[in-house]
């Protein structure tokens, strides 16, 4: 395959140098993805559905912080189309294993998912180790969405 450049063929070298900077753009964009596996602390909106009228969020909650979470809650907003504040939750999630992904399903809303545009980790009041230290989990958590609910924090 030959690539060109305006009417002119780049050559072999105009062809290699442009591989490589494809194969870089693509490990930089990879590099995203591997950083999501490595996050000391992560919480994925992976799924929302309408079930008897209400909004229920599954999330996915992948503790690598080395140690064992014997307390750990999540203060959460949850925002309708308007950027107006629908409703807060408070999650109790302990214990979170060490180096363990969980999975948490809750009722979001008591309304429909396509009334909810945003979820905002505000705080995480409760984070200790087994050990009885407080952490801020805070600082090392990383938050993503698979859905079309944006998870900020």
């Amino acid at each position: 395959m030959q690539i060109f450049f305006g009417r002119k063929p780049l050559g072999s070298l105009g062809n290699c140098i442009l591989s490589l900077l494809c194969l870089l753009h693509f490990a930089a964009a990879g590099g995203n993805i591997a950083q999501a596996q490595t996050d000391a602390l992560s919480i994925e909106l992976n799924k929302v559905e309408d079930l008897e009228g209400n909004c229920v969020a599954s999330i996915v909650v992948a503790n690598r912080l080395g140690q064992r979470l014997d307390r750990f809650s999540l203060d959460l907003f949850v925002f309708d189309a308007k950027g107006v504040i629908s409703r807060q939750l408070l999650l109790d999630l302990a214990p979170l294993r060490r180096d363990k992904t969980s999975v948490a399903r809750f009722a979001l809303i008591d309304s429909l998912c396509a009334e909810v545009t945003k979820v905002l980790v505000n705080d995480i009041p409760a984070c200790r180790s087994e050990d009885g230290q407080d952490l801020d989990c805070l600082k090392n958590l990383a938050v993503y969405s698979r859905s079309t609910i944006q998870l900020t924090k």
